[in-house]
């Protein structure tokens, strides 16, 4: 009987242990202004340390010197295999909404926390500011969390200003068990 109650819990635990210690490798990042006049990327750039770990770094200038109320963010998680992009993740959220109720979304609060500590933004709304990531660490206590099977994956974030698309950032990362 006590060994009938210790192999669901180990069945469990094994599966925990399996999924810790998966984390991210990123290659390259591609940031692409959709509107130049609106705003434009003064710095886009991955920076290489050791064992595979990344930093990124972003600096989006706004041209646009008024205060910013009507923001819109999309964030798509793709699997790349082969020649071809499946779409594991596509939310779609108000800024400002989100500003008020930080931690009441989905996928978007939990990969924003860690990204707000290396960066300039504050969660307030209307945005009236350069936006800058400096140096967002990619390691083994970042995003590691997420339960998504080893592969090579694209995210995507889009953000739209006044009902337009103006930025598209794009980081493309490998799953892997461990750092080497």
């Amino acid at each position: 009987m006590k060994y009938q109650l210790w192999s669901p819990l180990l069945y469990v635990l094994a599966i925990l242990a399996s999924s810790q210690g998966k984390v991210f490798r990123v290659s390259k990042m591609e940031c692409r202004t959709l509107d130049p006049s609106f705003t434009y990327f003064k710095t886009c750039k991955v920076v290489h340390r050791e064992n595979g770990r990344a930093s990124l770094y972003i600096n989006e200038v706004m041209l646009y010197k008024q205060p910013i109320d009507d923001i819109i963010l999309n964030l798509a998680i793709f699997k790349i295999v082969k020649n071809r992009r499946f779409q594991f993740l596509n939310e779609t959220l108000d800024y400002c909404l989100f500003s008020r109720q930080l931690f009441a979304t989905g996928f978007f609060s939990f990969l924003m926390a860690p990204m707000l500590g290396p960066s300039n933004l504050n969660v307030t709304c209307p945005l009236q500011q350069d936006l800058i990531f400096n140096g967002f660490s990619v390691d083994e206590n970042t995003i590691k969390e997420i339960p998504i099977p080893n592969g090579v994956y694209m995210f995507q974030m889009r953000s739209a200003m006044m009902k337009k698309w103006r930025s598209d950032v794009k980081v493309y990362a490998t799953r892997v068990d461990r750092y080497s």
